[in-house]
């Protein structure tokens, strides 16, 4: 403990004294801080929860020259009144720690090792999740192969490592038993193309491998995903088309399953309206031994699935319909936004007993820029239950609400 505190107020300080006394190092951060009021439980019998969070971000970044980057981000998450005084540390984290190659060896190419975000498109397929507390990043590599031509990012990401560290070899400790080598990996690579100077048109694909096995020589998860996202503007109408398919192995069983969305927005000067639909395939419950649900575990759904953040969790592995409708409000010369979301959430696949219905939400949220970098964010959502819904959290079956304050500050 006491190695742990001398390691974050040197962090500190040292972050302070640079950033201030030399030109060439960076200082940057983040708090951001809400409260919740929540009322997602489907009865108006209880009292809703109330709880705040806290996310507090300090990173440095240093150039040296043009070719190499430094950078390193402590986190501290936590909801309020979590531990004491005396652990407060356990949830202080290095968020993104990361170096930077830029052109080695003369090649149009850069080359990220350690701890980093990975930040792609719209986040519906990999992103930071940054609504979160606690956010994502990833432990790997990852290379930017001819960035203002080529654009193309290669990665190799370890997303959980049971292998056990040996610093120092005995006879004992081999050969390695197999069940410490269980490690879960994710191979990748991202395309950014321009069709046009209005249209664009990115391609991605990824394998996940689990090398834990559920029996000899099967593993828990071989899974390849492949994907596409084009965007459009054409005047004051937008579109956005999103597609991908997953096949191979989960469990032992074979996997097919994919993903559709289509968005189009208008522009109305101070306005805009936004209508579109977003199709998960889900698992087919008369065919018990194939697997067909889409699984977006690297998204950030939060921005995608209703704010009340249910789905896809809440739809069963049957998948998920949503056809939304979105209105924005943004007053010329205003530091106000407001927008209204409404969503109807349907399974993919209807459940043994003939349904489909999961309900409808409707979401409120008013943005105030304080200043520049900073943001006073409120929301307030209700959800109307359909039947799988109320099936799921029989016997409550009202109206749930939610609502939060939310404050974030940049520097």
């Amino acid at each position: 403990m006491k190695k742990n505190i001398l390691f974050l107020m040197f962090f500190v300080f040292i972050s302070f004294n640079l950033a201030q006394n030399q030109n060439d190092w960076k200082l940057s951060g983040q708090v951001q801080l809400r409260s919740e009021l929540d009322g997602r439980d489907f009865s108006n019998k209880t009292y809703p929860l109330t709880f705040s969070t806290i996310r507090t971000r300090i990173g440095i970044e240093k150039f040296v020259s043009d070719k190499i980057q430094f950078f390193a981000q402590l986190q501290d998450s936590r909801a309020l009144g979590q531990g004491t005084p005396t652990t407060f540390l356990s949830n202080v984290d290095l968020y993104q720690g990361f170096v930077k190659l830029i052109n080695p060896f003369d090649l149009d190419l850069e080359v990220q090792a350690g701890r980093f975000q990975m930040i792609y498109g719209t986040e519906r397929f990999i992103g930071a999740s940054n609504w979160s507390y606690i956010a994502r990043s990833f432990d790997g590599v990852r290379f930017s192969i001819d960035p203002q031509n080529i654009d193309l990012d290669v990665f190799a990401i370890t997303v959980n490592e049971k292998q056990a560290i040996i610093s120092n070899p005995a006879p004992a400790l081999y050969p390695n038993p197999s069940k410490d080598n269980e490690s879960f990996s994710l191979y990748g690579f991202y395309k950014k193309s321009s069709l046009t100077e209005k249209s664009k048109l990115d391609l991605f694909g990824y394998y996940e491998i689990d090398r834990k096995d559920i029996k000899p020589d099967t593993n828990t998860i071989n899974r390849f995903t492949i994907g596409t996202t084009y965007s459009g503007n054409y005047g004051n109408f937008s579109t956005l088309v999103e597609a991908a398919y997953q096949f191979g192995k989960l469990e032992g069983l074979d996997l097919a399953a994919y993903l559709a969305s289509i968005q189009g927005s208008y522009n109305f000067g101070v306005t805009t309206l936004t209508a579109g639909a977003d199709i998960l395939s889900g698992n087919n419950p008369k065919e018990p031994k194939k697997r067909g649900a889409f699984n977006v575990g690297y998204g950030t759904n939060h921005k995608f699935y209703g704010y009340m953040d249910y789905f896809p969790a809440n739809a069963g592995g049957l998948g998920l319909n949503n056809f939304y409708l979105k209105f924005a409000l943004n007053p010329a010369d205003s530091k106000f936004n407001f927008m209204i979301d409404f969503h109807h959430f349907m399974t993919n696949q209807k459940s043994l007993s003939n349904k489909n219905i999961l309900g409808q939400e409707l979401d409120l949220t008013v943005v105030y820029r304080l200043v520049p970098g900073t943001s006073i964010t409120w929301g307030g959502s209700l959800f109307f239950p359909g039947d799988l819904m109320k099936a799921a959290y029989a016997p409550r079956e009202d109206i749930a609400f939610w609502s939060f304050v939310m404050i974030t500050a940049n520097f």
